[in-house]
């Protein structure tokens, strides 16, 4: 593609104070997303390339409207969590201007991009009076807050609409038509418990013990079990203490076993319930003396670790019935 020399030069100019904003920006949000709320995050610096199409939209005035020299994406799980990246987006950077979804008037049956963007600087580290001179703190960058649902229709589908060759009435109204079904998506996913109601339930029976279970041992968290043992995730938890019953082949009886393991902690005084080991490995150790299940299970590994042995000797620890930590054998 050829672009003007001009435009080249301006671009060269910026492009290190570009670089140096996408990497504090980056450090910054990546850290935010990655290390203390679990998000996914991805950036870019706008290529010489694209700069020269988007002026050639019209647009734009002045080269000071470009404000996504450098952007970037922060993609939550829910709707639901977009407030709070913009609370902390306020509290980090000097916010320009905020453009919210649904901020732009558009026509009900219209589906296209409406995700959240935040326009914004890097704080001054000081009083300087640096407005007029090109710095790190006069570059804008674009924050856009996306659904999960939102960036999969959008990596899935820009290349094969927009980086094609042929313009295409039936590829356009495709894309247009996903995008109805993931704003739909994030709809149902906000008012996920109050939509779940009108789902006629199912007597699965395996569901309904696994809710028994976890019914259970929430009463135990109550009156009895320290809430350092409480799983990160209960359904996952009885997930596992299921599939460990059947793989026992006892899954007949786990009504008659659940109690028995309400029993066993019931009689146990609180503090000596052990914290050295996970909930489930207190189970199954519960399991195992009681003679409830017998080891070793075929194509299933117990979870035992150092701790687990020294309170229960008891536990089987043989090398083909147990999770490795080490492929040496």
């Amino acid at each position: 593609m050829i672009y003007p020399s001009i435009l080249d030069r301006k671009y060269q100019e910026y492009k290190p104070f570009v670089k140096n904003v996408s990497e504090r920006v980056t450090e910054t949000l990546r850290n935010y997303c990655e290390q203390r709320r679990g998000y996914a995050f991805t950036c870019r610096i706008k290529t010489i390339e694209s700069l020269a199409e988007k002026i050639e939209t019209g647009r734009f005035k002045k080269w000071s409207d470009l404000d996504d020299l450098f952007a970037c994406t922060v993609i939550i799980p829910t709707l639901s969590h977009e407030k709070e990246v913009i609370e902390f987006c306020k509290n980090t950077f000097k916010v320009i201007r905020t453009v919210k979804r649904g901020q732009n008037k558009k026509s009900p049956d219209t589906f296209k991009f409406d995700s959240t963007r935040i326009y914004a600087q890097l704080k001054k580290v000081d009083d300087l009076d640096i407005d007029n001179q090109l710095s790190i703190y006069t570059i804008t960058f674009e924050i856009q807050v996306k659904s999960a649902f939102e960036h999969a229709w959008a990596v899935s589908t820009h290349d094969l609409v927009y980086k094609n060759s042929e313009i295409d009435w039936r590829r356009l109204r495709l894309a247009a038509q996903i995008k109805a079904t993931v704003e739909q998506l994030d709809t149902l996913i906000l008012a996920f418990q109050q939509t779940s109601a009108f789902i006629e339930d199912n007597d699965y029976s395996e569901i309904k013990i696994k809710r028994q279970l976890a019914n259970e041992i929430n009463k135990l968290f109550e009156n009895k079990i320290p809430d350092e043992l409480r799983p990160k995730d209960m359904s996952r938890f009885c997930d596992n203490l299921y599939r460990l019953i059947v793989n026992a082949g006892k899954e007949k009886n786990i009504k008659q076993i659940m109690k028995q393991i309400v029993r066993e902690v019931q009689s146990t005084p609180t503090n000596q319930i052990p914290l050295s080991i996970s909930l489930f490995q207190y189970f199954l150790a519960i399991l195992i003396g009681k003679k409830i299940i017998e080891h070793p299970i075929e194509n299933y590994h117990w979870h035992i670790t150092d701790e687990l042995k020294s309170l229960y000797p008891f536990i089987d620890t043989n090398i083909n019935s147990i999770f490795l930590y080490s492929d040496e054998t």
